[in-house]
């Protein structure tokens, strides 16, 4: 049974000595429940995240983000223009640890509802490229993961042979993953800090100067020196926002053009079906597998007579990428967690809407998709907000992809679990391949969502 936003509460105050908490209320926002999660209100009128982990994975994933965000000292935090959280404390409780870092207001937009433009794509650009602008050492100073090229490089190939020798996987998708891995071009990049995979829950919106703006970056528990690759890769769910992303990224970025960023953000992003597929493997889960098997075979239709380099194709390889859905999380146990809850969760692997799913949309600040460039993005109507003041993470919505995966749509419900909206995916229209693949893949999820 979750704990309650009070016991939540009560634990906060052991982790941090001298916290007087006058309120608590649920801290939910679509994920799939790793962590009971609330939201306190201290006496001073400011707000903290209290977490604490359901399972090995979520606490590990939590003590590195606190390793993380004991990294960013003052001045590494004046370099970017966002609020990062603080860690303010964590002690052992009953079944686990209790985490507490301060709480950034503001809503998230998930990935396949943001449009082009000025606004939140653009905005989100320019964040990315102040995150990999940060000093590497930073990373290298707390005892972080810091990848050369080559050793990400490896990394791919090892999980490319790894798959192909289950005998799942598709031979179209061998030889076009092949292709870009023995292209020594595509790897001469720049290692950068990065938050190892953000998805679009990594980033918190508020309106600044009339228009949406990333005022917050969650999510740093993946934080390392890596392929900058890593951290655009959950565009492949975001086709209309993708090039003002890209462009936006390079007008901040201070680092030599890379013109194989988005060939490689792919690659990362269709890797995450063969990920899922030797998770299955490792826990020797059949019905994974068959799942993984196929979502690779929904990919290699989606992208047929596309190949990964030529970056003119790109849109519509994206296109069918997001189009397939995304990879449930690894290690998820088929188990009932309608009563847990968890915070600021990304992602991690899996989109997949139930009919009775829906998603809140209040007043917001940018345009639908499909905006022009050139058109002030301020849509009024088309916004996922958190109730203007908190993001919730409700373990009865949806999963969104996460570090190091697909970021795709994210479900935001209200405490009560009402909402009264919905948003859906688009499938590209006249596209037979890829409206084929969608189905094909969201019968798989459904399948393995009722196990």
């Amino acid at each position: 049974m979750a704990r309650s936003a009070l016991t939540l509460a009560a634990a906060a105050t052991a982790a941090v000595p001298g916290l007087e908490i006058v309120e608590a209320s649920p801290l939910t926002t679509g994920t799939n429940g790793r962590n009971d999660a609330a939201m306190a209100t201290l006496v001073d009128g400011r707000r903290v995240a209290v977490r604490i982990p359901l399972d090995e994975s979520a606490d590990a994933d939590l003590a590195a983000e606190a390793l993380a965000l004991r990294a960013l000292t003052d001045g590494v935090r004046s370099l970017v223009s966002f609020a990062i959280p603080e860690f303010l404390g964590a002690a052992p409780v009953p079944e686990g640890r209790v985490f507490v870092t301060t709480f950034i207001p503001g809503y998230q937009v998930p990935a396949a509802s943001i449009p082009a433009g000025r606004g939140v794509a653009a905005s989100l650009g320019a964040a990315l490229a102040a995150i990999h602008a940060l000093p590497e050492s930073v990373v290298r100073g707390a005892g972080l993961p810091v990848r050369t090229a080559s050793d990400v490089r490896d990394e791919v190939r090892r999980v490319l042979e790894e798959s192909s020798a289950t005998g799942r996987v598709p031979v179209r998708l061998m030889v076009r993953w092949r292709d870009v891995i023995d292209d020594d071009a595509v790897w001469q990049f720049e290692p950068a800090v990065s938050l190892g995979g953000a998805s679009a829950t990594s980033f918190v919106y508020d309106e600044v100067s009339a228009e949406p703006a990333v005022v917050g970056v969650i999510d740093w528990h993946g934080l390392q020196v890596a392929d900058p690759a890593l951290d655009l890769q959950f565009l492949t769910s975001a086709p209309e926002a993708v090039d003002t992303v890209h462009s936006a990224y390079a007008a901040a970025s201070h680092r030599a053009p890379d013109e194989s960023l988005r060939v490689r953000a792919r690659l990362h992003a269709e890797l995450e079906f063969a990920r899922w597929l030797l998770h299955g493997r490792d826990q020797h889960r059949e019905d994974v597998m068959d799942d993984a098997a196929a979502l690779l075979d929904s990919l290699a239709d989606g992208v047929r007579d596309n190949t990964l380099r030529p970056t003119a194709a790109g849109s519509d390889i994206d296109d069918a990428v997001a189009a397939l859905g995304s990879v449930p999380e690894a290690a998820r146990a088929a188990v009932d967690t309608s009563m847990q809850t968890d915070a600021y969760d990304p992602e991690k692997l899996g989109r997949f809407l139930d009919g009775d799913a829906t998603q809140e949309i209040a007043p917001g600040f940018f345009a639908g998709a499909g905006a022009s460039p050139d058109e002030p993005a301020n849509d009024p109507n088309a916004t996922q907000a958190l109730d203007r003041g908190f993001y919730e993470d409700d373990v009865n919505a949806t999963q969104e992809i996460e570090s190091g995966f697909f970021g795709q749509q994210t479900l935001f419900d209200e405490p009560d679990g009402e909402s009264d909206g919905t948003l859906a995916a688009a499938t590209p229209e006249g596209d037979a391949d890829v409206a084929d693949a969608e189905r094909a893949a969201d019968a798989t999820l459904r399948r393995w969502a009722q196990d």
